[in-house]
């Protein structure tokens, strides 16, 4: 079984992670980087999140280490809304996503 990881920028303060189409956390980042860990077992990456000039969401991923491969998960970047692209990540379902 897998989990679906959804991960997109509110306004210019929130983003929001859900699995399974259910949220599970927003949080507040104005003028901040949002950035989670995402992992199962000894697969992981970052996920991170900027609200930039001109008034719209940056996402994406990056390895959590320079040598640490980023996951063979299957990783979408789709047209979220008029300001934030969504980012969905197919994962294992013991991942643990934890902001940092």
């Amino acid at each position: 079984m897998t989990k679906q990881l959804t991960f997109i920028g509110h306004s210019d303060d929130i983003f929001s992670v859900s699995i399974n189409g259910k949220p599970v956390e927003e949080i507040d980042c104005f003028d901040k980087l949002a950035r989670y860990k995402v992992s199962s077992g000894e697969n992981q990456l970052y996920v991170i999140g900027e609200y930039v000039t001109p008034c719209v969401w940056m996402i994406g991923v990056a390895p959590v280490n320079e040598g640490i491969p980023i996951p063979n998960w299957n990783i979408q970047l789709i047209n979220g809304h008029n300001y934030s692209p969504t980012l969905k990540i197919e994962c294992p379902d013991d991942v643990k996503i934890k902001k940092c």
